[in-house]
């Protein structure tokens, strides 16, 4: 019985440290997050393309949109590039 007690302890005292490290690093990565996010239309009207440009940008992989569900989501430096290519194009 003690033996189990023994090895119930220190799986959650494992347990703890593993929680508190995430803990940690979640707090670390927040402090990085602080760039906006914009949307599929966000980004088509920040960018001045219609939906099939949009769409075409995507398949070239021009744009890379993280998708939650059914949603393509940008953060706002994984956009500077192609805004850098537009004004170049003069296009922007």
């Amino acid at each position: 019985m003690e033996d189990h007690l023994i090895r119930l302890y220190l799986t959650v005292k494992r347990m703890l440290d593993l929680l508190e490290n995430i803990s940690g690093n979640t707090d670390r990565l927040a402090g990085k997050s602080q760039s906006k996010v914009y949307f599929k239309n966000d980004v088509m009207n920040v960018l001045g393309i219609s939906e099939s440009t949009y769409k075409r940008y995507v398949k070239q992989g021009k744009l890379k949109p993280a998708r939650i569900g059914s949603m393509d989501i940008y953060q706002e430096e994984h956009l500077q590039p192609i805004i850098a290519e537009l004004r170049r194009r003069g296009r922007m």
